[in-house]
C-alpha cells in the first residue's frame, strides 16, 4: 500500500494568526466516518511510530488522517511522505500555534464526522477502529476505549470485541477524565458548536473539554484496552505539571458546582479528596515541591481523606443515574 498525500495550503491570512482556520479550508474530496488526526512538533521519530500503528488498523477503512505539524522540521514531512496510508492530509502551521492551538487546527482541518486526536508520541493498538466504529452513532458525545500507561508500548493479546459500552457520567469527571487523549473519539461538529480546546485552560485543555462534552451528550467507554499514552520525562505534564494542578482543582471546583447543586459542601469535598490524590501521583513523579502541590497535599488533612479511594470512586458510580450500560 502506498501514501496519497495530500499537501494542504495555508489559510487566507487573518487578524489573530493563531485562531484556527475556517472550517471550510479543506482539500478532502469526500467525508469519511473518522479522521485520525495527529498534531505534530518536532519528534519524527515517534510520529513515525505513530503513523505505523495506525496502517495496522482493521474493521474499518473510512479513515484519513491528518497531521498538522507545529514544528517544521524537514524530517517530520519526510516522515509522512514515507508512510504508507491511503488517505493522508498533511498541513504544516505557517507559525507555530502551540500545543491547544494545533488541537483545534486539527479539528478545523478534519474532514471525517467522527475525530480522535492521536498525539505523535502515543500509539493505537491494530483493534481501535474495530473496538470504536461499531459504537458510533448520532446522539452521542464521546466513545472512549481504554489506554495502555508507560514509557513505551506494552506487548497486548487482541481483547474480545463483544463487552457492552458503560456510560460515563459527569459526576464521575470530579475523579478524572474517562480515559487519557488518544482513547477518545468525538464527533466533529459537535466539537466545534462547543468552540473546541480552551488554550487558557492550558496543560488540563483536554479535561476540561470532555466535561463540555458530557454536558452536551452521553459518553460511552468500552472495557478495551485499545490505545497507549506515553508517560515520559519530556511531555508537557513533565513540565507544567503545578500548573495543572492547579487548573485541575479549580475545574474540579466548577464541576462540583455544577453537579452537586444541592450538596455544595459534599461536592467541595470530592474535588479536595481527589485532587489530593493527584498531588500524592504528583509527588512519587517529581522531585520538585512548588508551593501550588504544598497546598494541594494539605487536602490529606481534611475529614475522612484517608478513606480509600475505591470506596469514594463506588460512591460516585452509584450515585449517577446514569452508570447503566446500553
Amino acid at each position: 500500500m502506498t501514501a496519497t498525500l495530500t499537501l494542504l495550503e495555508p489559510p487566507p491570512s487573518r487578524a489573530k494568526p493563531a485562531a484556527p482556520p475556517p472550517a471550510s479550508i479543506r482539500t478532502a474530496a469526500r467525508t469519511p466516518l473518522i479522521t485520525i488526526a495527529i498534531p505534530a512538533y518536532n519528534r519524527p521519530h515517534l510520529l513515525r511510530e505513530a503513523l505505523a500503528s495506525i496502517a495496522t488498523q482493521r474493521g474499518c477503512d473510512d479513515v484519513e488522517v491528518l497531521v498538522c505539524d507545529d514544528g517544521g522540521l524537514a524530517e517530520t514531512r519526510r516522515v509522512v511522505e514515507a508512510a504508507a496510508l491511503p488517505c493522508l492530509r498533511f498541513y504544516v502551521n505557517p507559525s507555530r500555534l502551540g500545543a491547544v492551538q494545533n488541537w483545534n487546527r486539527c479539528l478545523a482541518l478534519a474532514t471525517g464526522r467522527w475525530v480522535t486526536i492521536l498525539h505523535e508520541d502515543d500509539t493505537l493498538y491494530p483493534w481501535f477502529l474495530a473496538s470504536i466504529v461499531p459504537q458510533l452513532r448520532p446522539g452521542l458525545a464521546a466513545v472512549a476505549v481504554r489506554c495502555a500507561q508507560s514509557d513505551k508500548p506494552p506487548s497486548l493479546i487482541a481483547p474480545a470485541l463483544d463487552r457492552p459500552p458503560r456510560a460515563y457520567a459527569r459526576q464521575w469527571f470530579l475523579k478524572s477524565s474517562m480515559t487519557p487523549f488518544p482513547g477518545v473519539a468525538f464527533p466533529r461538529e459537535l466539537a466545534l458548536r462547543l468552540g473546541g480546546f480552551d488554550p487558557r485552560e492550558g496543560g488540563i485543555a483536554d479535561y476540561a473539554f470532555w466535561y463540555a462534552l458530557a454536558g452536551a451528550g452521553r459518553i460511552e467507554t468500552l472495557p478495551v484496552t485499545a490505545a497507549f499514552y506515553r508517560v515520559s520525562d519530556d511531555q508537557w505534564t513533565a513540565r507544567a505539571w503545578p500548573e495543572m494542578l492547579r487548573r485541575a482543582h479549580l475545574l474540579r471546583l466548577r464541576i462540583a458546582r455544577a453537579e452537586f447543586p444541592h450538596s455544595p459542601r459534599l461536592g467541595r469535598w470530592l474535588a479536595r479528596f481527589y485532587t489530593a490524590r493527584m498531588a500524592r501521583s504528583y509527588a512519587s513523579r517529581f522531585k520538585d515541591a512548588p508551593a501550588t502541590l504544598t497546598r494541594a497535599q494539605a487536602f490529606h488533612r481534611i475529614p475522612l481523606a484517608r478513606l480509600p479511594s475505591g470506596w469514594i470512586w463506588k460512591f460516585l458510580q452509584l450515585a449517577s443515574p446514569t452508570s447503566e450500560t446500553r
